[in-house]
């Protein structure tokens, strides 16, 4: 369906009215007509439908739900949980708050009913918005002026859906991430975030652990990013050693200097712990040789540590 502009001034009257429940009617329906197509817009948490049902048990339904006439049915606009909720504990009947409009209106109220307590997360916004541009072709002064937002919002919205991978979304469709795993993965290249979304469902990462891999994924060189994918639990737990070392007391510089002299210290007992285990009997010859080498180098950057150490001490 395509909105004309002409029709936009009219429509934001109307949403308004309905947001004001002036244009709504009050009525008890068979659950069994409630048309809940609209449910690809929103994103259904079980135990948030859990926590319903037992309210819906305890104190009835206290609220009514939201819907638009379609034919025979009423497709529902707000009042997915109470909806699911209901179903779960096999009513028959459900009361529905009602009002007359389109799609275009009816996506526009589940944008502009919810804005007032914050229920929808960005990508459920995003969702609504992408489709009143795609399916109905508005503009994005038009959907702005429908929802009363600013063209930037609205902008902000589209083309966080558009740099959303299909994978991040139905993975985040299916509960399989949260709605702020999927912000931080938007701010990846699209290739690059199923590979993400791999490490964070396997790993069970958190949103946090997730921000702070893309931080790190995005902060570093081509081949340092290659490791960071196949090594992520690895990155994580040395970017949690570095967030330890932080002094407010010191400058920038200051901080990155003690962050590495606390890094080596750790890395110092690291290498111990494994020199303990090792027997020398044991080693072949290419393995001592390798060794060999690396502890020369070791004793090499010992002696200039030192001796900048005791410089720097002297001055002082």
């Amino acid at each position: 369906m395509i909105v004309k502009t002409d029709d936009i001034a009219g429509r934001v009257g109307w949403v308004y009215l309905c947001t004001q429940k002036r244009k709504m009617s009050i009525q008890t329906i068979p659950i069994t007509s409630i048309d809940d197509s609209y449910s690809c817009f929103r994103l259904t948490v079980p135990a948030q439908v859990s926590a319903m049902q037992r309210s819906l048990e305890a104190s009835g339904q206290l609220h009514p739900v939201i819907a638009c006439p379609r034919g025979s049915e009423y497709r529902l606009v707000d009042g997915f949980k109470r909806y699911y909720a209901a179903r779960m504990l096999q009513w028959k009947n459900i009361t529905v708050q009602s009002f007359d409009g389109d799609n275009v209106t009816a996506k526009v109220m589940m944008l502009v009913y919810n804005g007032h307590s914050g229920s929808l997360v960005n990508y459920e916004q995003a969702s609504i918005v992408y489709s009143l541009s795609r399916e109905h072709l508005l503009s994005q002064e038009e959907i702005a002026r429908l929802v009363r937002r600013s063209i930037s919002w609205v902008s902000r919205r589209l083309s966080f859906i558009e740099r959303l991978d299909e994978t991040v979304q139905t993975q985040l469709r299916l509960g399989g991430i949260s709605s702020t795993h999927t912000r931080e993965l938007a701010r990846l290249p699209r290739g690059k975030q199923s590979e993400f979304l791999k490490a964070i469902v396997g790993q069970n990462l958190t949103s946090r652990q997730t921000g702070l891999l893309v931080n790190k994924y995005l902060s570093a060189s081509a081949e340092e990013q290659s490791r960071i994918l196949l090594r992520p639990m690895e990155i994580l737990a040395r970017a949690a050693v570095e967030d330890r070392h932080y002094d407010d007391r010191l400058s920038p510089g200051c901080n990155a200097l003690l962050k590495t002299a606390r890094m080596l210290v750790n890395a110092q007992r690291v290498f111990i712990e494994h020199i303990a285990l090792l027997s020398p009997e044991t080693l072949s010859p290419t393995e001592n040789e390798v060794l060999t080498c690396s502890f020369n180098e070791i004793m090499t950057k010992a002696q200039i540590i030192v001796s900048t150490l005791k410089h720097t001490n002297n001055e002082r």
